[in-house]
């Protein structure tokens, strides 16, 4: 009965391996600590060499010296200011105008340094040549000339104070006297520069104001001349008064108008009634207004009104045609005539009343009429008037002021005074080199120096060192790590493994061969504990088994990713812990060309694995078993001289998969390099899946893309990847 088999993961790995351009973004932190631990010694080396170096200048630099100043740039009086806005000069000619970064360039220029060179030239100071010498030298005037300026320039350093208009100087030289003179020349230069160019200034203001002065005072002399023709013209003095005159005159003629036009309104009224009234009988016409106003016809209206009771009283004695009646009837009549001939005078006279007003109120219409004609010729002259004295208003204003501004400028100009100040003189002090400073930076230095060499040698080789770089360069998953042990490195565990697949009296055997100097004298095993290293082997098995249950994992090949020699190391202890599980396991050696699992193993090969595919031998004439594992059973390479693709791609090879498949619960097959040789490509076609061990520290990311390219082109099923951890050194199974 066979004992718990296997699980496998699916054996379709057809989708194309990621490349780099899937990598996750953002700086990999364990990746730089790790890379900074590999190259300890090299950082250490760099920073060390970097150190010495800046400690051994500092010692030896000789002491420099340095005279620093400070000139405080004064700002422009308001007058001067008022001046500047008013020039026509351009921006960049005028001083006043020039930002401060602009005046430190200009402070350095030759045409501000000249007075410095040429006196530093004359003394022979700061390493310029004086001009007495210049033949000696076989160069012209103007090269030492410019030589010395650079020379000056070079170590002239001009800094703005932030948010300040103080300017801070330094010079530095080798030599503390001709340093200090050179900082006070250069201070004086300044001084003298900011002088001349408040005076160049002053002066462009004062011809700008000549030029000016003479236009502004003609603009007065027209002004005036255009405003006394106007007044001559126009015949007034101002417009202001004949206004008033005419605005008097109109508002009494317009009050006399409507005196007039009410007055006439009356009359017409009182005419009306009156011919109204003497159309009636003439004792009712006594109710007129104008008629009750004239005593000789109210007297005549007394009489008719005393003859009428006269009349009364007579009728009650006589009758109408009586003489008495009939003279007192004659003179009522002649009243009658008499009162009418009175309201017929007395009408007439109101007519000619009411003909007085209306000429009286035509007269004052046309007075009207031609002063409303006076007030808009008028309002074309004011206009006119205001806008001349406007005019001339300003143009006086603007005179003065060019006056006033010419008069203070020409009493700034006759100044001497200083515009800027030197309020800190030229200071001398010393500059040695900080031996522990230098060798503080000189460390910082070579660190940063070591670490981007060791960055950059790393991203050079192209080496995978972590199961992250892994990771980062596939998503193929990871079925275990493996830890890099000393003891299995140097060869100290070969003693257990040989004791997996070796009898005690084969062990005894081959001890006796080795002490008798006829080979290789094996190393004892160390006390150093050796269970992690084991235990990971484990842990790959039990992640094996975890993979899918529903589809049995009965054989697996064994490659490695880089071009390194297969590690048997890895098949072999894979196999023991597989069977240390319960599985019953076949580890095959199928590396034709350089077999050396029988060499690791100490087993003898003269018969194995080509022979069975050869047809030569059974499996159960050459298989070995485990003298202290029973589910463990090894099988070597054997001897043969057809070829090896020959072999593996033979029917012999299908008909013995499927056998040991049937016979074991897991075959292993330790094959060469994938990238080298066909032989592991072959084997997976044929069984379960392909393991890759990628030996971190020497497989590079280009060699593992490269070959995972090549599974997924032939279609191989690629179960994972087994992660050797790096070792200090590479060790290599002999060939």
């Amino acid at each position: 009965m066979k004992a718990q088999t296997l699980p496998s993961l699916p054996l379709a790995v057809s989708t194309p391996v990621a490349t780099s351009s899937s990598q996750e973004g953002g700086l990999d932190f364990s990746s730089l600590l790790s890379t900074l631990r590999r190259r300890a010694l090299l950082i250490a080396g760099v920073a060390a060499t970097v150190t010495v170096a800046a400690g051994v200048r500092a010692y030896l630099s000789p002491p420099s010296y340095s005279a620093t100043f400070e000139v405080l740039i004064q700002p422009l009086s308001a007058e001067t200011e008022v001046i500047s806005t008013l020039s026509d000069v351009p921006i960049n000619q005028r001083s006043s105008d020039l930002s401060l970064a602009d005046q430190t360039r200009i402070l350095a220029s030759p045409g501000v340094l000249q007075p410095v060179i040429n006196d530093l030239r004359a003394k022979g100071l700061e390493g310029c040549v004086p001009e007495t010498q210049a033949s000696l030298t076989g160069r012209s005037n103007e090269e030492l000339q410019n030589a010395c300026y650079a020379r000056v320039k070079s170590r002239l350093s001009i800094q703005l104070t932030k948010d300040s208009r103080i300017f801070q100087t330094s010079y530095q030289g080798d030599s503390a006297q001709d340093v200090e003179y050179a900082a006070t020349l250069i201070a004086k230069t300044f001084l003298d520069y900011g002088l001349a160019s408040r005076q160049r200034d002053l002066q462009q203001g004062l011809s700008f104001l000549d030029d000016k002065i003479p236009d502004a005072r003609q603009r007065v002399d027209e002004l005036q001349a255009e405003l006394q023709n106007l007044r001559q013209t126009s015949s007034l003095i101002t417009p202001a008064d004949e206004g008033d005159k005419i605005s008097g005159q109109i508002a009494a003629f317009e009050n006399q108008y409507r005196a007039v036009l009410i007055e006439l309104e009356e009359n017409l009224t009182r005419y009306e009634e009156l011919q109204q009234q003497l159309t009636q009988q003439p004792q009712d016409a006594s109710v007129s207004s104008v008629l009750s106003a004239n005593s000789r016809y109210q007297a005549l209206v007394q009489e008719l009104l005393a003859l009428d009771s006269q009349i009364a009283q007579t009728s009650t004695l006589f009758l109408d045609t009586s003489p008495d009646m009939q003279v007192l009837q004659e003179q009522r009549r002649n009243l009658l005539a008499l009162m009418a001939r009175e309201g017929a005078n007395t009408q007439r006279e109101l007519m000619g009343q009411i003909d007085v007003l209306a000429a009286r109120e035509s007269a004052l219409s046309d007075t009207l009429a031609g002063l409303n004609v006076d007030v808009g010729q008028l309002a074309g002259v004011t206009r006119q008037f205001t806008d001349l004295e406007r005019e001339l208003v300003l143009a006086n204003t603007n005179l003065g002021q060019l006056l006033e501004r010419r008069d203070t400028l020409q009493i700034e100009a006759a100044q001497r005074e200083l515009p800027w100040e030197l309020i800190t003189p030229a200071t001398l002090s010393t500059d040695i080199a900080n031996l522990q400073n230098s060798l503080v930076l000189g460390a910082l230095l070579g660190l940063l120096l070591g670490t981007g060499l060791a960055l950059a040698l790393d991203s050079q080789k192209d080496v995978l060192y972590t199961p992250r770089d892994l990771k980062r360069v596939t998503p193929v998953p990871i079925l275990g790590v493996i830890p890099n042990n000393s003891a299995v490195e140097q060869g100290y565990d070969e003693q257990y493994l040989i004791s997996l697949y070796q009898s005690v009296a084969e062990s005894l055997n081959m001890t006796n061969y080795e002490s008798n100097g006829k080979g290789p004298k094996r190393k004892t095993i160390p006390t150093e504990d050796l269970y992690t290293y084991r235990e990971a082997f484990r842990s790959l098995v039990a992640n094996l088994q975890r993979l899918d249950a529903d589809r049995p994992l009965r054989s697996l090949v064994i490659s490695s990713a880089d071009n390194q020699l297969a590690d048997s190391t890895t098949a072999a202890y894979l196999a023991w812990a597989a069977a240390e599980l319960g599985n019953r396991v076949l580890l095959i050696d199928t590396d034709f060309r350089f077999p050396h699992l029988h060499d690791f193993l100490e087993l003898p090969n003269q018969q194995g694995f080509a022979n069975i595919l050869a047809g030569e031998l059974d499996l159960k004439n050459v298989i070995k078993r485990s003298p202290t594992e029973p589910n463990l059973f090894v099988l070597t390479t054997g001897s043969t001289t057809v070829d090896p693709a020959r072999l593996l791609s033979s029917t012999k090879m299908k008909q013995f998969v499927a056998k040991t498949e049937s016979y074991f619960d897991l075959v292993i097959y330790d094959s060469p390099p994938f990238s080298e040789y066909a032989d592991a490509a072959l084997l997976s076609a044929e069984t379960s899946g392909l393991v890759l061990v990628s030996h971190l520290g020497t497989v590079k990311s280009a060699q593992l893309e490269q070959t995972l390219e090549k599974l997924w082109i032939s279609k191989i099923p690629l179960i994972g990847l087994i992660a050797k951890e790096a070792t200090s050194k590479t060790t290599l199974l002999p060939v």
